[in-house]
């Protein structure tokens, strides 16, 4: 997929007309920067996106993203904590809860996105942004997604902050859930706007 600014900002207008606002103590992006995607099919659509505005902020991208993952995988994953290792991000993006959604109830899931954010606490004092899922369509289990936007900023992972991607007007393809091409650029825009 070809990844260039033109589609960015024209995505970016796309989604634009909802008010994105950011916590002023958030994540801030800045040369130099190491940031870690982790995520599902949506992680991967808007991963060449991202990869494309590190560059030119400066920053270094890497995306481990895997189409049809979920919390519970990237919770118990053994090459995670070797990534972290290795790569030692500043600022974890976190593209999970879709899979979630459509297969288990929301206890189950709170348990795995706890051990999730534990086994990120070997990143303390740096940044996760969980990027919440877009509108899902009817079928899916409520209270997942509410779950996630709980724990944002708790005692347990202070450092955590919650992008309402469900606020946006993101252009979906013929399955309603997954974004256009134009609809990954606006919105992977949208949330580097919200982190720069």
């Amino acid at each position: 997929m070809k990844t260039s600014k033109q589609w960015i900002y024209a995505g970016l207008a796309l989604v634009a007309g909802v008010g994105v606002v950011r916590l002023m103590s958030g994540p801030r992006i800045r040369r130099g920067l190491r940031i870690l995607l982790i995520g599902d099919s949506l992680g991967v659509g808007t991963a060449p996106h991202f990869a494309a505005l590190a560059k030119e902020a400066g920053a270094e991208f890497k995306s481990i993203a895997i189409t049809g993952s979920r919390i519970d995988q990237w919770a118990s994953s053994k090459e995670l904590p070797k990534i972290l290792a290795s790569f030692q991000p500043d600022l974890v993006l976190v593209s999970l809860g879709t899979n979630d959604a459509y297969m288990r109830g929301p206890d189950v899931i709170a348990q795995q996105h706890a051990a999730l954010l534990q086994l990120l606490e070997v990143l303390r004092g740096r940044d996760i942004v969980w990027i919440g899922p877009p509108t899902l369509p009817a079928a899916a289990t409520p209270g997942i997604v509410p779950m996630i936007q709980d724990a944002a900023g708790t005692a347990l992972a202070p450092r955590f902050f919650y992008f309402h991607s469900e606020r946006l007007q993101i252009p979906r393809g013929p399955d309603h859930l997954h974004p256009t091409v134009r609809g990954y650029a606006g919105w992977a825009g949208a949330i580097w706007h919200w982190l720069s």
